[in-house]
């Protein structure tokens, strides 16, 4: 079970998240998903390995979302997950490019906990996954059980 789960198809993006992520954390392990079939599937397979009882489901401490994704975009990711009690309060970050008022509305009524954007430039980019890393696994208290 990875401690970080990040669903982003871009390859660039994808990698200097996780370096950043193992550097920041390096006990945290870390798992890339690039599409949101993908990701759908992988948190399904959470639930059916233990369907008897979701107490004991070993959830990511921090879903990291883009929401251009092939088959499935994030929202529909962010939909799914808020949709089962199981998640409802596993962190989910959206990490996306982009800034349309409408992506961060809908984001954040499908229960997105933080909307972050890219930055475009390569220091600012490994800053903000820095901190948002930094606060979601060193700061932030999650639920007993969680």
């Amino acid at each position: 079970m990875a401690d970080v789960v990040l669903v982003d198809d871009n390859a660039n993006d994808a990698d200097l998240a996780l370096r950043v992520v193992r550097k920041t954390s390096s006990s945290s392990s870390t798992l890339l998903l690039e599409d949101g079939e993908r990701a759908i599937d992988y948190f399904k397979q959470l639930m059916d390995d233990h369907p008897e009882n979701s107490a004991v489901l070993n959830l990511p401490k921090l879903v990291l979302l883009d929401l251009k994704l092939p088959k499935l975009d994030g929202l529909e990711v962010l939909k799914f997950l808020r949709s089962h009690d199981v998640f409802k309060t596993m962190p989910i970050v959206v990490l996306s490019s982009s800034r349309e008022i409408s992506d961060v509305k809908r984001s954040y009524e499908l229960g997105v906990n933080s909307f972050a954007v890219k930055p475009v430039q390569f220091d600012q980019y490994l800053t903000r996954i820095s901190a948002l890393v930094s606060y979601w696994l060193t700061i932030n208290e999650l639920p007993r059980g969680a």
